[in-house]
């Protein structure tokens, strides 16, 4: 899980949405915009190591960014990276041809 190869690049992306613990953190860097992970252990009533964790996974998957100021992480939605994420998944599943073939008849 979480290599860095081409292949794997899809499926890494996506497990970071598979765990209710890392939806409720994109909820809320959703509200937030940009949160350190010390707010985010505060607000899912879990330890700090813990949601370092999760946020390590969800950055190896692509989903957020981090950035240090000190000795405080803040944690931000990888938007750009998600879209692309999503326009990857959308065209391997023939999704842009389906939409473009809806817009030509009309439905």
């Amino acid at each position: 899980m979480f290599l860095q190869n081409p292949r794997n690049e899809i499926p890494d992306h996506f497990l970071g949405f598979a765990n209710p613990t890392r939806l409720r953190m994109l909820e809320r860097l959703g509200e937030m915009g940009e949160v350190n992970v010390t707010d985010l252990a505060t607000y899912l009533h879990m330890s700090q190591p813990r949601i370092s964790w999760h946020v390590r996974m969800l950055r190896l998957g692509g989903v957020i960014r981090v950035r240090r100021y000190g000795r405080q992480v803040y944690c931000s939605l990888d938007v750009d990276n998600i879209r692309r994420y999503r326009e990857r998944l959308d065209h391997m599943l023939g999704m842009n041809e389906k939409i473009k073939v809806r817009e030509e008849v009309g439905a």
